[in-house]
């Protein structure tokens, strides 16, 4: 049987801080969503390779950067600059003034 995705209301875009994230528990998945300073939204694992929270992590553009182990993190595609590891990330949209995340 085919896995079906589900797409999560997470509430109002404007409620979303420009530039920072916000935490996002869902079951047993612990997720960090970023509302990017150009308006687009990011949603990444909240845990970098090492078991730290990433919800906290700077910002610039496209990347965030791990407080607790300085190390830089694609928030497209979850890589880990300085290395080979990669953090998952999720599908996020918003429509009509909300903003969805997908988890298939």
């Amino acid at each position: 049987m085919p896995v079906q995705a589900v797409k999560i209301n997470l509430g109002r875009a404007r409620d979303f801080t420009k530039g920072t994230g916000t935490k996002v528990d869902l079951l047993k998945l612990s997720i960090a969503v970023f509302h990017l300073s150009d308006g687009t939204f990011r949603a990444i694992h909240n845990r970098c390779p090492r078991g730290e929270e990433l919800v906290n992590g700077v910002v610039l553009e496209e990347y965030l950067f791990c407080e607790y182990h300085d190390c830089e993190i694609h928030l497209s595609n979850g890589k880990v600059e300085a290395g080979n590891e990669v953090v998952e990330t999720f599908l996020v949209e918003v429509d009509e003034g909300f903003v969805y995340l997908t988890l298939e």
